[in-house]
């Protein structure tokens, strides 16, 4: 029988520590820019390790993260990534921006923008087409011509055979996103607060979209 380690309980604290201090940040941010934040509490640990405990965040060399917020699904994606590979994490909310500049990592690049500039912000940083991106981007709180053009954005820059995560509270990304990546793997995270469905797509190689047409 397969041994099953445990979390020590040095590890469980300071896990515990660092979602407090996440709470502690998504509760200003939010009183400072109440309009910007969805919600006011940070993702939980089931959420964070669903997104960044995958292959394709391990053998990436760039990735993208729109609305990290606090930083806790950037801290999970960075845990999984390569020693030289690098994290653009685009925030709209100015308010989160001391907490994703405390994540001292070299590997990462937190800036205030917008996820609608998507290939601007990518073509300024000097970030080619990225491996992986993640959003936590609240599409059903856009307006459909936004949301459109958003992943409509990712679908352009994403790497042939990269993958688009997005969690999510409602389904409405899945009207943007499968007319151009077709049917996502959904995936409900219920120990979150609110529960979350994370949403995955992986967008076809050139020769397999070639085929499919």
């Amino acid at each position: 029988m397969p041994l099953t380690v445990q979390p020590s309980s040095a590890t469980q604290t300071s896990r515990a520590t660092s979602f407090a201090k996440q709470a502690l940040q998504v509760l200003k941010a939010w009183m400072k820019q109440p309009t910007q934040v969805a919600t006011i509490c940070p993702s939980s640990p089931f959420l964070t390790e669903n997104i960044a405990e995958r292959e394709c965040v391990r053998c990436a060399s760039s990735v993208v993260e729109l609305g990290p917020g606090a930083g806790g699904t950037t801290s999970a994606l960075l845990s999984q990534m390569r020693p030289d590979s690098r994290l653009l994490a685009i925030e709209k909310t100015a308010a989160f921006m001391d907490a994703l500049q405390e994540i001292t990592d070299p590997r990462l690049t937190p800036l205030i923008g917008d996820a609608a500039d998507l290939i601007e912000l990518l073509e300024r940083n000097q970030i080619g087409r990225p491996d992986v991106i993640v959003s936590g981007v609240p599409f059903s709180s856009l307006s459909p011509s936004v949301a459109k053009a958003i992943v409509e954005s990712v679908y352009e820059v994403l790497k042939p055979g990269g993958t688009f995560i997005a969690y999510q509270v409602r389904s409405d990304i899945d009207d943007y996103a499968r007319p151009l990546f077709g049917p996502p793997h959904a995936k409900l995270i219920p120990l979150n607060l609110p529960p979350l469905t994370v949403f995955t797509w992986q967008k076809l190689e050139a020769s397999n979209a070639s085929n499919a047409d």
